[in-house]
C-alpha cells in the first residue's frame, strides 16, 4: 500500500464548471470532485503568504520547480506522478505539498470529503491475525492493483515496534518510461495493532508519502508455510484506493512445480475473500544493477534558472484546468 498520492485533480478538471455549492453531500476526494465536473478553488496569496518559507524554498529551485509543474501535467495520474517524484522529489518538494494541499489548504474543492463507506465491507480478514505474523523480511510477489501493487523489486522488512506494532521499510523501484532502468525508493511507514474504527482490519497505518498523508487499513486475508495475502483499502486528500498483495519469503517461492502447488494455495485465500485470483500479476523480483536512487539529482538540483516553458506550465497549480494535459507528456522529458 501507499503508493498513493494526493495530486491536482484530473482530466476532468479540464472541463470544470461545477463550485462547491453546486454539490449536494460529500465527495470521496479530489478525483471524485474532478470527475464530477468540479472547478478547484485555488488561493494564490496562500502560495505567498501562509506557505511563504516553503514556497520561497521551492521557487527558488529549479529542480523543486520543474516537480510542481510535472505534477501539474500529470493531472492525479498515478504513474506519471510517482514518475515525477522519482525524477524531481526532495525534501523542499515534499514540505512544499504539504503545507500548500494539507496544512493550509491553499487549493481545495470546498466540500467535505468523506470515505468512510468505502471502509464498511472489506474483504475477511483472518481472526488469529498477530503482528508478528509479519515480522521479517518479504518479497512482494504478487500484486493486484496494477496502479499501486506492481512496481518492480518490492522488499519489505517489518520489525517490531515499541508500541506493540510494526515499522515496515519498504524498498520498490519505479521503471523509467524510456526503459533505461529504474529509480530506487525507500518509505518506512508505522502499522499499528489496531483493527481500525470499524473493527475489521488486522492492523492500520498512517505515514506520509511525498509530503501528504494517507491512511490505510490492512487486512490479512490468510498465511502459510513462507507466504501472506493481504489486502488492504486506503485514502488519501485524492480520494479512496484499493489493493491486494502476496508476500513471500523468497523471491521465487512461486517457480516450478513446488511454486505451482504454493500458487494453487495462494489462489484459494484469494477467492475465498471474494477476489479474483487472474487478476494477482507476478512482481518482477529480478532487481538488475541498472537502478538509481529517486530524487532530484544533484545535477538538477544545482540549475540556476528556470526555462520559460516551466513558467508556463505552474500556472496550472494557480488555476487549475487552464492547460489541457498533454497526452504525450513524459516526466523524463522535462
Amino acid at each position: 500500500g501507499g503508493m498513493q498520492s494526493a495530486l491536482a485533480a484530473d482530466e476532468a478538471a479540464v472541463l470544470a464548471t461545477k463550485s462547491a455549492s453546486e454539490f449536494t453531500g460529500a465527495v470521496t476526494g479530489f478525483e471524485d470532485f474532478a470527475a464530477q465536473g468540479g472547478k478547484m478553488k485555488a488561493e494564490p496569496s496562500c502560495f505567498f503568504n501562509e506557505c511563504k518559507e516553503q514556497t520561497t524554498t521551492c521557487f527558488s529551485n529549479p529542480a523543486c520547480l520543474k516537480g510542481i509543474t510535472c505534477l501539474g501535467n500529470c493531472r492525479g495520474e498515478q504513474l506519471c506522478a510517482t514518475q515525477c517524484f522519482a525524477r524531481f522529489g526532495s525534501e523542499r518538494l515534499n514540505a512544499w505539498l504539504g503545507c500548500t494541499l494539507e496544512d493550509k489548504e491553499c487549493v481545495t474543492t470546498g466540500v467535505k470529503q468523506d470515505t468512510s463507506k468505502y471502509y464498511a465491507n472489506p474483504p475477511p480478514a483472518m481472526p488469529s491475525f498477530t503482528p508478528a505474523d509479519l515480522e521479517g523480511r518479504w518479497y512482494k510477489v504478487l500484486g493486484y492493483n496494477p496502479k499501486y501493487d506492481t512496481y518492480p523489486c518490492q522488499i519489505n522488512t517489518f520489525t517490531k515496534a515499541s508500541d506493540g506494532g510494526l515499522t515496515n521499510d519498504i524498498l520498490f523501484r519505479v521503471p523509467k518510461p524510456d526503459g533505461t532502468g529504474s529509480w530506487q525508493n525507500n518509505f518506512v511507514e508505522s502499522m499499528s495493532d489496531s483493527k481500525g474504527p470499524e473493527g475489521k482490519a488486522s492492523m492500520t497505518v498512517e505515514g506520509k508519502m511525498f509530503g501528504l498523508t494517507f491512511h490505510e487499513q490492512w487486512y490479512v486475508l490468510g498465511k502459510g508455510p513462507g507466504y501472506r495475502v493481504v489486502s488492504y483499502i486506503g485514502d488519501t486528500q485524492q480520494g479512496p484506493y484499493d489493493g491486494a498483495f502476496v508476500y513471500t519469503e523468497t523471491r521465487d517461492a512461486l517457480l516450478g512445480p513446488v511454486g505451482e502447488k504454493l500458487r494453487t494455495q495462494i489462489d484459494a485465500v484469494v477467492s475465498a475473500a471474494g477476489l479474483d485470483p487472474k487478476k494477482m500479476v507476478a512482481i518482477d523480483n529480478t532487481c538488475p544493477a541498472d537502478a538509481t536512487v529517486a530524487g532530484a539529482s544533484a545535477d538538477e538540483a544545482s540549475k540556476e534558472k528556470l526555462e520559460w516553458k516551466d513558467v508556463f506550465e505552474l500556472t496550472e497549480w494557480f488555476r487549475p484546468g487552464t492547460i489541457k494535459k498533454s497526452t504525450s507528456f513524459d516526466p523524463t522529458k522535462m
